[in-house]
């Protein structure tokens, strides 16, 4: 599933997952595709904010309600994640939008 995934962010995923392992995880800023964004920062000791961005005509709920496309996205960024032994939420919830742009956030477990 990480094919869908653009490498760059792969990486940077995988920076702040050894970041964790020296308890200075980088922020992970990243395009999945010309309109999804990522974004994840620690929070705290055991938590990270994980924020998509995304512009579309529609606002769903989650951001898996995007389709099955943006889910498989979300799905291997996740996978990802796992991976580091981070926890991500069961969904990333709406939260606003700004200037035609969605934001949709969850609270990651770190390990």
């Amino acid at each position: 599933m990480a094919n869908h995934v653009p490498d760059r962010v792969l990486e940077r995923i995988d920076a702040f997952g050894e970041g964790l392992l020296y308890g200075d995880p980088p922020d992970v800023a990243g395009e999945l595709r010309t309109d999804l964004r990522v974004r994840i920062r620690a929070t705290g000791d055991r938590t990270a904010t994980c924020v998509y961005l995304t512009e579309h005509t529609r606002a769903p709920t989650t951001l898996r309600g995007r389709g099955s496309f943006v889910t498989t996205i979300v799905d291997a960024v996740d996978e990802r994640l796992r991976t580091w032994g981070v926890e991500p939420p069961p969904a990333y919830r709406y939260v606003d939008t700004r200037d035609g742009t969605h934001r949709y956030e969850g609270e990651l477990r770190l390990p």
